[in-house]
């Protein structure tokens, strides 16, 4: 386990991120070993990631062993393959040297994105309302807003660039989302 220090201080950071605060990144330790301790904020929303797929109906009509099997696998995969597509595209773009500090502060961005969604998707869901309807489309657009500019900051890229890496992230997700919604359906 890492310290709550760290935990707090990665959050915090993502969250002045969130306000377009550039400092926030001083608060997210941007070591190799900060990188690594970030994905403790895997642990941190997966309840929040599950309740998003339950209010969403992710898990179908009669989740069973197998839905839920599924559902565990793509999330361990969902934050594993970005990292290492990035690894490949930091590369390439002569910006690996500021890899540990992108991949840790979008880790923790995680948890604002979350916190942010969830309440917001859990409203839409009991009332059934087109304006909460609406609220969750403006916020998920203002999410990928969000992580483009974590992109743009952290890896000292333009705004195209950073644009460009925002959209492969929404592609790999779709990509992983729509096989293991084959899977579960029994398609595979």
């Amino acid at each position: 386990m890492i310290p709550w220090t760290e935990i707090h201080a990665g959050i915090f950071g993502a969250w002045r991120l969130a306000r377009r605060d550039p400092q926030g990144l001083v608060w997210i330790n941007d070591s190799p070993l900060g990188f690594w301790h970030s994905f403790w904020a895997a642990a941190l929303v997966f309840p929040g990631v599950m309740a998003l797929e339950i209010l969403s109906g992710g898990f179908g009509e009669n989740p069973g062993v197998r839905a839920i099997a599924v559902k565990l696998i793509a999330y361990a995969i969902d934050w594993t393959a970005f990292p290492l597509l990035m690894i490949f595209v930091t590369d390439s773009l002569g910006r690996f040297h500021r890899y540990w500090r992108y991949g840790a502060a979008y880790n923790w961005a995680s948890v604002v994105q979350v916190g942010l969604l969830l309440p917001i998707v859990s409203v839409t869901v009991l009332t059934q309302s087109p304006m909460a309807m609406l609220l969750v489309q403006i916020l998920t657009v203002l999410l990928l807003v969000y992580r483009a500019y974590i992109a743009h900051i952290a890896l000292e890229v333009g705004l195209g660039t950073a644009i460009g890496i925002t959209f492969m992230d929404v592609l790999l997700a779709l990509l992983l989302e729509n096989i293991s919604d084959r899977v579960m359906a029994g398609l595979w």
